[in-house]
C-alpha cells in the first residue's frame, strides 16, 4: 500500500509539473479553446473525450462517496474533479486510509441517489453513444494534430487517461466496503467509464441477491 501511495504521488507531483510547465502550446493561443468559445466547428472526437471527462467525475462521485468512511472526507476531492479532474483526485488516494468504523460522512438521501441501478444504466448508455459518435465521425488525425497544438487538450487527454488507469484503484476502494469478492474486478478499470460501470451494476446486482436471501 505504501509503494502504491508513492507511486501516485509522484505521479500526481509529475502530472502537475507536465501540465503546467511542458505541455506544448502553438503560437501562444489554445486552438481548441479558440474554437470551442466561439461555437465553431469541432471535431467529434476531440467533444467525445471533452464530454467524457463530464462523465468520468460522477463516475467517481459514485465510487467515492456511497461510503465515505476513510480517514479525510472525499467529497471535496470528488467535487473538485468536476473542475479539475485527476488532479484533484489523486491527492485522496495518496492521503486517506482505510477504515470501516468511521461513520459515512455522505447523508442518506445523496447515498440513494448515488446507490440508483438507473443512474447507472444512465451513464453507461450516455458513454457508450458519445463513444460510438467520436469513433464514428472524428478524425484521429485531427486528435493528433490538437493535441499537439492545444494545452488544453494534451492536459485533458492525459487526465482521461490518468482518471482510467486511477479507476482501478478507485473500485478496489469501494469494495473495500462491499464484498471482499469483488475487489478481484478491479481490472475492469481498464475499460474507460464503462468498465467502472460495469462493475458497479455487478455489485448491484450481488447486493440485490443476497438482500433478497
Amino acid at each position: 500500500m505504501k509503494e502504491l501511495k508513492s507511486i501516485l504521488l509522484a505521479l500526481w507531483l509529475l502530472f502537475i509539473s507536465y501540465a503546467f510547465f511542458l505541455a506544448p502550446i502553438e503560437g501562444g493561443k489554445d486552438v481548441f479553446l479558440q474554437h470551442l468559445f466561439s461555437a465553431q466547428y469541432t471535431d467529434p472526437l476531440l467533444m467525445t473525450v471533452f464530454s467524457l471527462l463530464g462523465i468520468w467525475p460522477a463516475v467517481y462521485c459514485i465510487l467515492l462517496l456511497e461510503n465515505d468512511r476513510a480517514s479525510i472526507p472525499a467529497w471535496p476531492f470528488a467535487l473538485g474533479s468536476f473542475v479539475a479532474g485527476a488532479f484533484t483526485i489523486l491527492p485522496y488516494f495518496v492521503f486517506h486510509i482505510e477504515k470501516r468504523r468511521v461513520k459515512n460522512r455522505t447523508p442518506e438521501r445523496a447515498r440513494l441517489f448515488l446507490s440508483n441501478r438507473g443512474l447507472y444504466i444512465l451513464l453507461l448508455l450516455l458513454t457508450v453513444v458519445l463513444m460510438a459518435f467520436g469513433l464514428y465521425y472524428g478524425d484521429v488525425n485531427v486528435y493528433a494534430d490538437m493535441f499537439m497544438q492545444s494545452r488544453f487538450v494534451h492536459v485533458m487527454t492525459i487526465d482521461f487517461i490518468v482518471l482510467t488507469l486511477l479507476s482501478m484503484v478507485a473500485i478496489a476502494h469501494h469494495a473495500y466496503y462491499l464484498h471482499e469478492r469483488s475487489q478481484k474486478l478491479w481490472w475492469l478499470g481498464l475499460i474507460p467509464i464503462i468498465g467502472a460501470l460495469i462493475y458497479l451494476l455487478i455489485t448491484d446486482n450481488r447486493q440485490r441477491v443476497e438482500e433478497g436471501r
